[in-house]
């Protein structure tokens, strides 16, 4: 799933430079890395804090600033069968969303964790649900505000096939309710989905409906479908899609103006060629957009974009990643160049098994399926490093970056391609990237294969879009590989980034 990228793109800030950068390394931790779950929770005070799950364990490490483990707190209280945990942070504390049955009864349970990684008070018991048997149990989804002040937990039930009952729980930073909420939804038929749910600031919830001619072609039709927080009546606006098929429809608020953005990238033909970037941007009342607009890409961006394929084909391959919205209500989006193959086969957008299943591909947009007795889709949860692999033998691809900024309507500002090429065999942990946001400049942080083995490098995009390659960082201890695309921002100045050496699992904070 795509990752939008809410830290502020504001330009205030000195410029960081990885010139300056100090990286500090974990000791090794030797739990199994194939079972090893985690997610990294952000800075509390002096303390850095990371949620760990091996098998039915869960715990939270909590390292100093030289990454020396200072405390592992066990989370006894998630029963050893949970469902399903999820980690949200805000800047007070975090907070753990669980999920676990019990006979016939799914419990959805919520607790906050202080910066020292210990509960505060006793987990509360945010609903309940009765299943069948045979009926999936995994059924609550749970998202965050960009302010991180709100979540929504919620689930949904087909009464029909086609037919949803959907339910919210809006809940306060510190899991206070703040409203319930339920209504009907319907799907005609299986090329229609729903997905990219979104909560903004205020708490209306927010998801995409698309529809596509046929399974793995372009959508053909689209609308955004809101809950207003204090209303059980859902609105909905439709997209004009005016001689345009789009790819995959992102959704990102731009909390600060009131506005909705949707973009993706677009084909003049249900399963042509990729063609440019489309965008609308309407306003929070659904009562009509400011801008629908279609940017076709030129021959000069092609021929930066393209790498190894022809001009024809150059964005084919490309996945849009992050969306950042700026202060000026403009809009920076990133994309990347990604593939794979097997046993010499290429795969291309249409017919390639890791852009439609796997957690790391953007390909998992199949939404919630009207086939599932709970809808369950793919959406949520944290990414295992050791996530997707698979018996044959199988090489990921990730390469060029494309970013493209646009003024607050939606007009083309400029674009540009930041090059990089990058492969693995059997797994994809080591490649693509992730952005270190400076609030000067974005700082691109990416593995660059020498002597065969990988050394983190960055790239800086200024806000005139230029870039620059940056010396490789400093303080890289050998034999310490990077999982960078999983790495977190955790201050103006500092990103946590886990790590693998010699088949253990490590941690690092880098510095700026």
């Amino acid at each position: 799933m795509m990752k939008t990228f809410v830290l502020p793109f504001l330009f205030l800030l000195g410029v960081v430079t990885v010139n300056a950068q100090r990286i500090y390394y974990s000791e090794p931790d030797r739990d199994d890395l194939r079972s090893l779950k985690f997610e990294v929770m952000g800075k509390y005070g002096a303390n850095y804090l990371v949620y760990k799950n091996i098998r039915s364990r869960h715990f939270i490490s909590v390292y100093d600033a030289d990454m020396k483990l200072k405390d592992k707190v066990e989370l006894d209280f998630i029963p050893d069968r949970a469902i399903n945990v999820d980690m949200f942070s805000n800047p007070e504390h975090s907070i753990v969303i669980y999920q676990y049955q019990k006979k016939n009864v799914v419990y959805c349970m919520g607790v906050k964790i202080d910066g020292s990684g210990k509960k505060i008070g006793e987990p509360l018991e945010l609903d309940t649900t009765e299943v069948s048997i045979f009926s999936d149990n995994k059924i609550y989804s749970t998202i965050i505000s960009d302010d991180k002040q709100k979540l929504m937990v919620f689930k949904m039930k087909n009464k029909q096939r086609d037919d949803f009952h959907i339910q919210t729980l809006l809940l306060s930073h510190n899991l206070m309710p703040i409203r319930r909420g339920a209504f009907g939804y319907s799907l005609e038929n299986s090329r229609e989905s729903i997905a990219d749910f979104y909560l903004d600031n205020e708490g209306n919830f927010l998801f995409s409906h698309v529809s596509r001619p046929a399974q793995r072609e372009y959508i053909n039709e689209a609308k955004l479908v809101m809950l207003p927080v204090y209303d059980d009546t859902i609105r909905s606006f439709k997209l004009t899609l005016d001689k345009v098929f789009l790819d995959e429809l992102r959704i990102k608020v731009d909390n600060s103006n009131g506005r909705y953005i949707l973009t993706s990238l677009y084909s003049k033909s249900r399963r042509g060629n990729v063609d440019g970037l489309f965008t609308a941007i309407v306003n929070k009342n659904l009562t009509g957009q400011d801008v629908e607009k279609a940017i076709e890409f030129d021959d000069d961006f092609r021929a930066l974009a393209k790498g190894e394929n022809s001009s024809r084909y150059a964005f084919n391959d490309y996945f849009l990643k992050h969306i950042i919205v700026k202060k000026d209500g403009g809009v920076l989006i990133t994309g990347e160049n990604t593939y794979g193959s097997s046993r010499g086969s290429n795969y291309n957008r249409w017919d390639n098994p890791w852009m439609w299943g796997n957690s790391f591909y953007p390909g998992r947009y199949y939404g919630w399926s009207p086939y599932n007795n709970w809808g369950w889709g793919g959406f949520g949860g944290w990414n295992s490093p050791y996530g997707w692999n698979t018996p044959q033998q199988t090489r990921y691809y990730t390469d060029n970056v494309l970013v493209i900024s646009l003024d607050k309507d939606a007009n083309l500002q400029w674009d540009n391609v930041m090059a990089k090429s990058q492969f693995d065999d059997n797994s994809d942990n080591l490649l693509s990237y992730q952005i270190m946001n400076s609030g000067a400049e974005l700082l691109f942080l990416y593995n660059e294969w020498s002597r065969r083995s990988p050394l983190l490098n960055a790239q800086s995009l200024g806000p005139d879009g230029r870039i620059n390659k940056e010396p490789p960082l400093k303080s890289l201890d050998k034999g310490f590989e990077f999982m960078i695309r999983f790495g977190k921002q955790v201050s103006a100045r500092e990103m946590i980034v886990p790590c693998i050496i010699r088949n253990s699992f490590s941690f690092a904070r880098i510095e700026f």
